[in-house]
């Protein structure tokens, strides 16, 4: 779609977005004002002005922080020449005018008045679109040195990155808005609303019935495979400070009338150490990467985003079916699985041997079991219900129950079970919590698979051979569907849907290698094989 409205963003705050300033002062909030939006209280200038004055707010918020924080830096800087001494400058934030702090580049010594005169000139083209303007800044450009090309090019870049940031959490505010019914205007180029209650609806007006639509999802699946193509160039270190930016602004948004002026302040200087963090970060990798590190990348793209992503999307399918009166989905349905070929590509990438394949196998395994050994910790401390086992949790106890983890030294009444590293509080454990008996057997073998495909994908001998380790995806969800069924049976639902569903559906889409390894050979080798 059409990108002028975000190329105008770049660089301008129009006055538009001074009658939400207003809102604000007089106590509406953004929330109210953008909800009489929806509701049709506005004028259709005033709705418009709604869509993007929020976008438009966070983006001239960061550019005057960034600055900011630049010119602070700078005049510190200048002060330890002058005077050789520390001299901390005040970083204080509260009384910040971001629409000011957005344009002034003064004091920023660094920034030389070629470069300067260039992004202003950059901001009135912005606003104007003017052909001369546009001659202007190519009459800069072309007797500036080299240096000073660089400069533009990073500051530039990391004002693009900061509307890209500003966009994604607007986009997120606006679905946000869409799902509270606040606005009807989420549409994608196709014309489509693409949510899961849209597309079930769309699907009972063509006809289908909603135990046709279950039965369909039920024999969905989507496999996503992760390729090691170089198209990632922005390095993680700076990834992950471009969430912390968005995770301010989500924070800045949801706690809007509860921040103080000093947490608004603090809220602010995180922004600008964060901000001021990406800019004295290298951001181009001087290391080639080898392809043990390019399926670290892949798997870090799982633990930081599908982890979490996967079991809300199944909660979300779960309330759309409940909507159109479906039953959720039932706990084997696999809508998404994982495959990777990052490690096993043999026939494209002559880096990777079977050695390689090995480790990255390993590694994955070691990843995955480390993810699941966190929410199995969590788990211990979410279900300390206390009542009779099942017959089936009774009887997976005396499988699974390990002379290292688990002893009884008494009756069967009074009697008190030794768990091994149970809690830094607590040692020990009663028969009465048989949720918290699992799930310790499960942590030890957690912790010894760990440790085990560990060594083997560095290409070390792993520390012991013997003991019970997962070696399987069926091994581990047995006992998390047994401890979901002895809920369910129990009339504890509620707790059985909760954190122990969620990690349920994710050994069933992640499984115990967390991706599926995909090895493609070169079908000479085959032969060789064969012959």
């Amino acid at each position: 779609q059409d990108r002028t409205p975000l190329r105008t963003l770049l660089f301008s705050f129009t006055p538009k977005a001074e009658a939400m300033a207003a809102a604000e002062a007089e106590g509406k909030g953004l929330s109210a004002w953008i909800g009489e939006a929806g509701r049709g209280q506005m004028s259709p200038e005033q709705e418009m002005d709604s869509r993007v004055a929020p976008l438009m707010r966070d983006v001239q918020m960061l550019r005057g922080l960034f600055f900011d924080s630049l010119r602070k830096g700078s005049m510190e800087a200048t002060l330890i020449r002058e005077k050789n001494s520390y001299v901390e400058h005040d970083y204080n934030t509260r009384n910040l005018d971001c629409a000011k702090a957005s344009y002034n580049m003064e004091g920023i010594d660094w920034l030389t008045a070629n470069v300067k005169q260039i992004i202003a000139l950059s901001d009135e083209y912005a606003k104007c679109h003017s052909q001369e303007v546009l001659s202007q800044i190519i009459a800069v450009v072309d007797k500036v040195s080299l240096d000073e090309v660089k400069i533009v090019a990073r500051v530039l870049s990391e004002l693009l990155s900061q509307v890209n940031i500003a966009e994604r959490h607007h986009r997120y505010r606006r679905w946000a808005m869409y799902k509270r019914k606040e606005i009807a205007i989420l549409k994608f180029s196709d014309g489509e609303n693409h949510q899961a209650q849209d597309c079930f609806k769309m699907l009972l007006d063509r006809g289908f019935t909603p135990t046709k639509i279950r039965e369909s999802l039920c024999k969905q699946n989507l496999e996503l495979v992760f390729t090691a193509h170089p198209t990632q160039s922005i390095r993680r270190s700076v990834l992950k400070k471009f969430k912390q930016l968005d995770s301010g602004l989500e924070q800045q948004d949801n706690q809007a009338e509860m921040l103080t002026p000093l947490m608004r302040e603090r809220l602010f200087m995180k922004f600008q150490q964060t901000l001021l963090a990406i800019w004295r970060t290298n951001n181009m990798r001087k290391i080639k990467p080898t392809p043990e590190d390019e399926a670290r990348y892949g798997l870090s793209v799982v633990e930081e985003t599908l982890w979490n992503a996967v079991p809300e999307h199944y909660r979300v399918i779960d309330d759309a079916l409940k909507q159109i009166g479906a039953a959720p989905l039932p706990m084997d349905v696999q809508l998404i699985t994982l495959g990777s070929w990052m490690g096993g590509d043999r026939d494209g990438n002559p880096f990777v041997t079977h050695d390689i394949t090995k480790r990255i196998f390993y590694l994955s395994q070691m990843r995955a079991c480390k993810l699941y050994y966190t929410e199995v910790e969590s788990l211990l401390w979410t279900l300390s219900v206390h009542g009779e086992p099942t017959d089936k949790m009774r009887q997976w106890l005396t499988v699974n129950q390990e002379n290292d983890v688990l002893t009884s030294d008494g009756s069967r009444k009074d009697a008190e079970q030794k768990t091994k590293h149970w809690d830094f509080y607590r040692t020990e454990q009663t028969f009465e919590e048989p949720y918290r008996q699992m799930l310790v057997i499960m942590r030890v073998v957690l912790e010894r698979t760990i440790k085990y495909t560990e060594a083997l994908s560095g290409g070390k001998e792993p520390p012991f051979k013997k003991g019970k380790m997962y070696r399987c995806t069926a091994d581990l969800i047995e006992p998390l569907k047994i401890m979901h069924e002895a809920l369910e049976e129990s009339g504890q639902q509620l707790l059985a849907n909760g954190a122990l569903k969620d990690l349920i559906r994710r050994v069933q889409s992640f499984g115990i290698n967390l991706v599926k390894l995909d090895i493609r050979q070169e079908s000479t080798r085959h032969e060789e094989v064969m012959e």
